[in-house]
């Protein structure tokens, strides 16, 4: 599969030149990124590289539309290791192993919880669908599960194809498509990427190359993945063009060391890297769109 992988590379559209970073230092383990149009939210899983453990140092950083840390820690709730983040209107909702938390934007304070530890201890991604529904990956169970914030309850949502250490969720109402990807099983580069029709919730394939895939956004009809590759300074950014499932890698000035949860903000990618600590802002432009 990996000589496969390497081969649709080879096949696939290149660009004319690398995409020179811009990079801030100084974190600890940068885990994912999301923005409210005016500033960054960033989850750092704490001085350690333990995804899993409740350690208490896990924090969230409040930057501006330049990456200057305006508050260290935003979030008063005493967090572990938050990973997934998403807003909607005035609520940030984060991940923190085995709970849901949503905070006031305004004041940092904890509105509520919601409490998953009798089904997963490695609550990843999260995707708004509405005010009212929002999906979380539980990348341990390889379980995809609906939040319903009405009541404050989830359900697991049973899709007709196993997704190995689901991860990434990008939500696509036009189409009623939650597209998604996973890290893989047994510290392989076998996780894939894809959508699940939420009308009758089947998954399909988007390609058959294979990866360690973290962070996943869809813009201009083109889905954009991060894949680890390796569990060291080894990450790429590939893109698949969703009308005809092309697939490319993205000629990045240097690997990224384990790429997370990225966004696109305006002009730039923002890619967390998680093993070395750092926030990249690379260009993202209309070439990239791979418009044939």
């Amino acid at each position: 599969m990996k000589n496969l992988f390497k081969m649709m590379l080879l096949g696939s559209i290149t660009l004319s030149s690398a995409i020179e970073a811009q990079t801030i230092k100084g974190f600890n383990h940068l885990e994912s990124v999301v923005a409210d149009g005016r500033y960054f939210y960033v989850a750092d899983i704490g001085k350690d590289l333990t995804p899993d453990a409740k350690d208490g140092d896990g924090k969230i950083l409040k930057l501006d539309s330049k990456g200057n840390i305006l508050e260290s820690n935003f979030a008063k709730e005493i967090l572990n290791a938050p990973k997934g983040l998403a807003i909607h209107k005035d609520i940030l909702f984060l991940t923190d192993i085995d709970r849901v938390v949503a905070v006031d934007k305004k004041t940092g304070m904890t509105l509520y919880q919601i409490d998953f530890s009798n089904d997963a201890h490695f609550l990843n991604d999260i995707a708004v669908w509405d005010a009212n529904t929002l999906y979380v990956s539980a990348t341990d169970v390889s379980k995809l599960y609906k939040v319903n914030l009405l009541d404050k309850t989830y359900t697991e949502v049973v899709i007709d194809k196993p997704i190995a250490g689901i991860n990434g969720l990008f939500c696509y109402k036009k189409a009623s498509l939650l597209y998604v990807n996973g890290l893989g099983t047994n510290n392989k580069s076998n996780g894939v990427v894809g959508f699940i029709n939420l009308k009758n919730n089947t998954f399909t394939q988007l390609t058959a190359a294979e990866g360690i895939y973290d962070g996943l956004f869809v813009a201009n009809d083109v889905l954009y993945t991060s894949n680890w590759v390796a569990y060291e300074k080894k990450g790429i950014l590939l893109s698949i063009q969703l009308s005809t499932r092309r697939i490319n890698r993205l000629p990045l000035a240097e690997p990224i060391a384990g790429p997370a949860d990225f966004i696109i903000e305006g002009n730039s990618f923002v890619v967390p890297a998680m093993i070395s600590g750092e926030l990249h802002f690379l260009p993202y432009t209309n070439s990239l769109t791979q418009k044939l």
